[in-house]
């Protein structure tokens, strides 16, 4: 039996996909330990995994204070944020973790801890992509990215970590971990430039499973079309956005089901229509099996599990990577890049009636394929791996 190290952050669109993976490993015999904060740790435990626990400086799900990085300071402003998280949080799992050292460590593309920590203690690592690969083969980072002033004030404190930690790594190559392989949860024709990647990049697809802090949902009766919209987990605060759906969709043949956070308290959007159900969450994966068409932010996760259900996309991007998705979305005709949010319910409409759209979510459904058991067959390559290198060592 392996004990594997999970390291990730407080999102819960980086938490999802990994909890299937955990429960297939515990399945096959292997000792799983998870860095996790309070709000996530009975998700974590639920898995099957050990809960490490440790206080985020992330905000939570219904911090109403939270508002993402402006798109010119996303790139600089997100890197500094979780190099922030970094310094504080590795001190507070670094002990337990050595008590009880890991045989791999997993840790999610965000959680520098976790790359910091293998590095540290020379342990083989894995890392996860839940969101497109930005490396050197190719990036959706954009040149004015690297020149915003935020960038310096990560780049110092960045070197700063690195000697403390007394790691001999230049800034520069710190996002660019040498790693046993890399997870990336969507298929590789998804990647934009997929084929740069090498064998390295293992595109496991989507890691689906249930969800155990969701409520029940049933469809509406009548037959009504269903839209789900939702702006996320993070960046829902929107409730001008609402609004407008409930101008745009009221006395519509379309039943809405309008997920709108626990930032705020809906009451304060006003009465809603009579064909709409207002929520702070819903079953997302139960709810698009039933849904026409789907309106999002346009994160990795929400993209993958709509096509998984078959269902187009109409997706509003608010940060500079939900941009990246959104535009592979339109450029493989699986749903549209929405920039004029007055044209909602037109895009809505259109793509709900688009068989050609439809043809090609269908087409890309077998390519996501693997999921959870490919994902651990994986980790299990690199732990064998790990192995033959400590029997070879051992004979020399």
């Amino acid at each position: 039996m392996s004990h594997l190290a999970f390291f990730n952050i407080p999102a819960i669109g980086h938490l999802y996909p990994t909890l299937p993976v955990v429960g297939e490993l515990v399945r096959r015999g292997h000792r799983i330990s998870y860095t996790g904060v309070p709000d996530r740790a009975a998700l974590i435990r639920k898995a099957g995994a050990t809960v490490v626990p440790y206080e985020s400086t992330r905000p939570d799900d219904t911090d109403p204070s939270y508002h993402a990085p402006r798109n010119d300071e996303y790139v600089a402003g997100t890197l500094l944020s979780f190099l922030i998280e970094a310094e504080l949080t590795l001190p507070q799992f670094e002990p337990a973790l050595l008590t009880d050292r890991p045989d791999l460590i997993v840790f999610d593309r965000m959680a520098f801890a976790g790359s910091t920590f293998a590095r540290k203690h020379a342990i083989p690592a894995v890392q996860l992509w839940p969101m497109m690969i930005s490396a050197p083969q190719w990036s959706w980072v954009k040149p004015e990215d690297l020149r915003h002033p935020t960038l310096l004030t990560y780049s110092a404190r960045l070197e700063k970590f690195l000697a403390n930690q007394g790691l001999p790594i230049r800034p520069e190559d710190f996002l660019n971990p040498e790693v046993a392989c890399h997870l990336a949860f969507f298929p590789r024709e998804f990647q934009s430039h997929g084929n740069l990647f090498d064998d390295s990049y293992r595109f496991v697809g989507p890691c689906l499973g249930a969800r155990l802090d969701h409520p029940e949902w049933t469809p509406p009766s009548g037959g009504r079309d269903v839209v789900l919209i939702t702006m996320g987990t993070q960046g829902n605060l929107q409730p001008d956005f609402y609004r407008s759906c409930f101008d745009a969709f009221a006395g519509s043949g379309w039943h809405v089901v309008l997920v709108v956070g626990k930032r705020f308290d809906p009451a304060l959007l006003g009465n809603a229509p009579a064909n709409f159900e207002v929520t702070p969450a819903a079953p997302q994966l139960e709810v698009l099996k039933h849904a026409k068409a789907f309106v999002s932010h346009g994160g990795m996760g929400g993209v993958m599990e709509a096509i998984n259900a078959g269902v187009p996309h109409v997706a509003l991007p608010g940060t500079r990577e939900q941009e990246t998705n959104a535009a592979r979305l339109a450029e493989l005709g699986l749903g549209v890049w929405l920039k004029d949010r007055s044209g909602l319910r037109a895009a809505v409409d259109s793509v709900a009636a688009d068989q050609t759209m439809r043809e090609r979510i269908a087409a890309m459904q077998p390519l996501l394929a693997g999921g959870a058991k490919r994902a651990a067959d994986t980790l299990e390559e690199c732990l064998a791996s790990r192995s033959t290198v400590d029997e070879s060592t051992a004979r020399t």
